[in-house]
């Protein structure tokens, strides 16, 4: 004998939230109105069980999409993350050996938060001089066939991409434009140069219509008109005789950019200036003093930022200028680096890499790299590590790692 309920939606949605994972994936079998229902409130449910997600715009633009994988590649490769089962490939070896000497010769990659990128298609890095340039396959792995690109030596310090284009800057402060193509064997056009700052420069980040580049205690702020005329200098700032600059970042709408600088004045370093430029009112709206080095910037949205100072993360409320988070990463060394997928999940990195969830107070999951790690990022299925040696990828999309069993258990029926 069959039953049919008539039980509005919403009154089922009140009931279910009272329900565990397990219990909803035991109601979702039911019938077809309590199975549709219920499978919504047990995703609803589920989100705090996947380490990364796609809900940041910004986080999405250098995501493969898994939903256009099979329907539980989600689930695979989310336990993977979580129970420490992947893949890691030696992608970019650095050093090369001088049989006449006898000795090696170890090329190492620039020490800045800014020496790996990824897109949906490319993770970017560079030694050198030499812009490093990887294609990634359907899935987010890096192809076999690995391209570098040489760029004559062009003495390049550091770089961004933004839009079509990477825009880079060398030790001369010469100011260039690559226009990536989309070629097999080529991506890069040859160098446009848009301008000369005229001090080597150490880091540098852009949007569609600025630029700012920063030598060791000043930044220039650049409007970037067009190809033919290039950039004009629209400011300057100028931190102090004594001060090094630590990270530049804009904030996802690039109306603004936030800067971070340590005073060297003492031993060891330990004060760091934070600041906060707007761009429609040409000067600064925020500066705040720390009794702690900030080294890196990262904003998550328009109202937060995330500062990694070394043994400590922070999140700052632009509101109130009150920090409303902080994680304590003491135990796992000075922190040089950190990456965030701007919602939920950020890692850190020096000798492994450590994954926290904002939601929790304490890290949820370490994964090895061979070496001193000084650049992190990664997407829902992949993370990419720049280690004194070179450069790593660990794949979590691999489905010979997980016991079914236990993924089911992990995810209830809903699997």
């Amino acid at each position: 004998m069959s039953v049919s309920y008539n039980l509005p939606n919403e009154i089922l949605e009140k009931i279910f939230n009272f329900c565990d994972v397990y219990t909803l994936s035991q109601i979702s079998m039911v019938c077809i109105q309590f199975n549709n229902v219920a499978k919504y409130i047990l995703m609803k449910k589920s989100e705090h069980l996947f380490v990364t997600n796609q809900k940041s715009e910004k986080f999405r633009e250098r995501c493969k999409p898994l939903l256009s994988l099979d329907k539980n590649s989600k689930f695979i490769i989310s336990y993977n993350w979580i129970h420490k089962e992947y893949k890691r490939r030696h992608i970019y070896q650095i050093g090369e050996i001088n049989i006449e000497q006898g000795h090696s010769y170890f090329y190492h990659f620039q020490y800045s938060n800014r020496t790996v990128q990824i897109t949906r298609n490319m993770v970017w890095s560079y030694c050198r001089g030499d812009l490093l340039a990887f294609k990634r396959a359907k899935n987010g792995t890096i192809k076999n066939d690995k391209n570098i690109l040489k760029t004559d030596k062009a003495f390049i310090e550091t770089y961004t991409h933004c839009d079509n284009y990477i825009i880079s800057g060398d030790r001369k402060g010469i100011i260039n434009r690559w226009e990536i193509k989309d070629n097999q064997k080529d991506f890069l056009r040859k160098p446009l140069k848009i301008h000369n700052v005229h001090y080597k420069i150490n880091q540098i980040n852009a949007t569609s219509q600025h630029i700012i580049t920063n030598s060791t205690n000043s930044l220039k702020i650049l409007k970037y008109t067009d190809d033919r005329k290039g950039c004009t200098e629209e400011n300057e700032i100028f931190c102090g005789n004594r001060c090094y600059i630590e990270s530049i970042s804009f904030d996802p709408k690039g109306t603004k950019f936030a800067v971070t600088s340590t005073d060297c004045s003492g031993f060891p370093p330990r004060k760091s200036s934070f600041l906060i430029y707007d761009f429609d009112k040409s000067y600064q709206i925020m500066n705040i003093k720390y009794d702690d080095s900030c080294r890196q910037l990262i904003w998550e949205d328009t109202h937060t930022i995330l500062m990694r100072f070394d043994y400590s993360i922070k999140k700052i409320d632009l509101r109130t200028s009150e920090f409303v988070r902080t994680w304590d990463s003491s135990k796992y060394l000075p922190s040089r680096c950190c990456s965030s997928d701007n919602i939920n999940t950020f890692i850190t990195g020096h000798h492994i890499v450590v994954m926290w969830d904002q939601r929790q107070s304490v890290a949820i999951q370490t994964y090895d790299i061979n070496g001193t790690i000084y650049a992190l990022e990664f997407d829902s299925s992949h993370m990419y590590a720049v280690a004194g040696n070179g450069l790593y990828e660990l794949d979590f999309t691999r489905r010979n790692y997980f016991n079914h069993k236990k993924i089911e258990t992990f995810f209830g029926n809903f699997y």
